[in-house]
This record gives structure tokens, sequence and C-alpha cells, in this order.
């Protein structure tokens, strides 16, 4: 006796259950190691902003320490105007250029933040597209199982209708 069609109809819908429940499970480890990808990112961009930073600090040093160089041997006074100037200009330079720095490493982070997030929606999306899947095929398929079990009790083939 050979395995009528409501069997084949309910195995179907198993097997395809199956491989739903797999590809799920291989999203979520695929957003899983998205995350940490984009994590590693976000860290690395702190680090190059604060690098940047750092070296920005170290130029706006150098400058200062050479402009007390040049104000000590072209006998300018401490207090000398033209000197005070040149030095506060340096520093609201430098100060401005690492504030923008730091916008820009933050900015880099905030990308990678919102990436995750909208992979993370993306993820939802697809395992709740799954379940559903998964519910409408073994429904679909028990139906089709019922179907087909009843119509042997009436003494019909499958293939006769």
């Amino acid at each position: 006796m050979g395995v009528g069609a409501g069997t084949m109809m309910m195995a179907s819908s198993a097997i395809g259950a199956v491989g739903t429940l797999y590809n799920i499970s291989a999203t979520k480890a695929a957003n899983k190691r998205e995350q940490a990808r984009y994590e590693r990112e976000a860290l690395m961009a702190k680090i190059d902003a604060i690098e940047q930073e750092n070296i920005r600090k170290d130029h706006l040093n150098q400058e200062l320490a050479n402009n007390l160089a040049f104000q000590s041997t072209a006998a300018y006074y401490d207090d000398s105007r033209s000197f005070l100037n040149i030095n506060k200009e340096a520093s609201k330079k430098g100060e401005k250029d690492m504030a923008n720095i730091r916008l820009m490493g933050k900015s880099v982070v905030l990308k990678y933040r919102e990436q995750m997030f909208e992979n993370d929606v993306a993820t939802r999306n697809k395992v709740f597209g799954g379940w559903v899947s998964i519910g409408s095929g073994l429904t679909s398929g028990y139906a089709m199982y019922d179907y087909y079990k009843g119509e042997k009790k009436k003494g019909k083939k499958w293939w006769q209708y």
C-alpha cells in the first residue's frame, strides 16, 4: 500500500516548516554576527576620534610652544596684546577642530547604532514572517490531509476530482 496524497501533503508541509525554522535560526545568528561587527566598528570609530583629538591637541600645544619660543626671541612682552591674541586665536581654532572631531566620531557611532536597530527590526520581521509561513504551511497541509482522508472514505480516489 502506497502513501496517500493527504499524507504526502502533510509531509511536504512539515518539511517546509523545518526549512523555515532553519531559516529563522540562520537569520538570528547572522544578525548576532552583524551586531557584533557593528559594535566593533563603533568602538573603533570612538577610538579613532579620540586619537584624532589627541593629535590635534598635540599640534595645538606645539603651535603654542612655537609661539612662545618666537615671542622670547622677538622680544615681545608676556602680556603683549598681539602675542596673546595669536595664542588665543590658535587655542580657539584648536578647540573648534577638536569639537568637530568629537562630533564626527559621535556621528559615525550613531550611524552604526542606527544600522544595528534597522537590522534588529528586519530580523524580527523575518522571524515573524517565518512563523506565519510555518503556521500557514502546516494548516494548509493538515487541511489537505484531512480533505484527502475524507475522500477515501467516500470511495473516490484523490485524482478523480
